[in-house]
């Protein structure tokens, strides 16, 4: 199976293959080997080429949120054959990827922001989860303050992509 994802405006092609009890998993040109037990719904423990870790996976519509040692990868489902020109038309905002408090705010209305800078952290079962920004642009809102309860899906960020 060949699904294809977007991260920070890059197209990734994702093969997945049955292994065995495992799968493998080419991304690009690289290859891993993973065997996955899911500890309950939407937690996982990964073996990924021998190595332990444990992650959690949020799906909203297009987009997957994977959670693995505190940090956060935000990826949208594309089309096959989709160009760099067609990520343009990926939303301009940030839901949350879960339900916790807003423990920290690294941006503020109007601010220009560089990719991957940490806009919102999160907490959740005591573990806090960074809500980076997908790419560079001006942050137009941010529906959130230090403090605040948050639930999955509810909108984060807004924000404009720049050139």
């Amino acid at each position: 199976m060949e699904l294809h994802y977007e991260h920070q405006g890059k197209l990734y092609p994702v093969r997945i293959t049955r292994d065995g009890e495992a799968f493998s998993i080419g991304v690009g040109d690289k290859s891993f080997r993973v065997e996955s037990k899911e500890t309950k719904p939407g937690y996982f423990a990964l073996t990924i080429d021998g190595k332990v870790t444990k992650c959690n996976i949020a799906t909203e519509g297009n987009q997957r949120h994977i959670f693995i040692n505190g940090d956060v990868y935000r990826f949208n489902r594309v089309e096959a054959g989709a160009r760099p020109a067609d990520f343009d038309k990926l939303p301009s905002s940030i839901t949350s990827p879960i339900s916790g408090k807003v423990t920290a705010v690294g941006a503020v209305d109007n601010d220009i922001v560089e990719a991957g800078q940490v806009l919102i952290t999160i907490e959740a079962m005591k573990m806090e989860y960074q809500i980076k920004a997908p790419y560079a642009g001006k942050v137009e809102k941010i529906n959130f303050k230090l403090g605040d309860q948050v639930d999955i899906g509810e909108l984060l960020v807004q924000m404009e992509k720049t050139e």
